[in-house]
């Protein structure tokens, strides 16, 4: 078996170089502020939307977020009066949460989508908690929290989504947040 000599010297190639093929869809990367995951899911979703591939279940994972935990019974307009949120920013959040929930619905059959979705609100949750709920336990000003708000968790988000192939808006991240106040996955007092 002959070999032939191929030389790349003084070259930018800019990329990983190989004889063959070189499969990088299986392995992800949650450091930095785009994974390589994040972009694999748009990828997957782009090709859901052009395939028209739908999904009959939802994903196990996201039907936790989705459902309320058991023995919830108060609402999150009751949840965030009693974290002493203004009627104001009650009634944003109320908003924030219905619109991104109708957003949910509209990619229930797009298993990509859910993925997406899943993910988010898996960092809008750890966000929260490493960030936000430290201020909300010190008692620290609202204006502050709705910064950090905005600093730690929906921009971080937004930066998270690449290609943002879902058409997510700051708007949208705050919803999730407030979704997942709503089904008690995110405690504000």
């Amino acid at each position: 078996m002959a070999y032939e000599k191929i030389s790349i010297d003084n070259s930018d190639v800019g990329g990983d170089v190989a004889v063959g093929n070189i499969d990088k869809s299986k392995y992800y990367n949650f450091s930095g502020s785009k994974s390589s995951y994040m972009r694999f899911l748009l990828e997957k979703f782009k090709q859901d939307q052009e395939s028209n591939a739908q999904l009959i279940e939802f994903i196990e994972d996201l039907d936790y977020y989705f459902n309320k935990k058991k023995n919830d019974v108060i609402g999150l307009e009751e949840k965030l009066k009693a974290a002493n949120r203004k009627k104001g920013f009650i009634d944003f959040a109320v908003e924030a949460k219905e619109h991104y929930h109708r957003k949910l619905y509209r990619y229930q059959f797009s298993e990509a989508a859910q993925k997406i979705n899943l993910h988010l609100l898996g960092l809008v949750v750890s966000y929260f908690e490493n960030e936000i709920h430290p201020l909300l336990e010190k008692g620290e000003d609202e204006q502050l929290i709705n910064s950090m708000i905005t600093e730690r968790l929906v921009t971080p988000l937004l930066n998270e989504l690449d290609e943002n192939c879902l058409g997510f808006t700051a708007h949208d991240i705050n919803g999730m947040l407030h979704f997942l106040t709503g089904n008690c996955h995110i405690n504000w007092t």
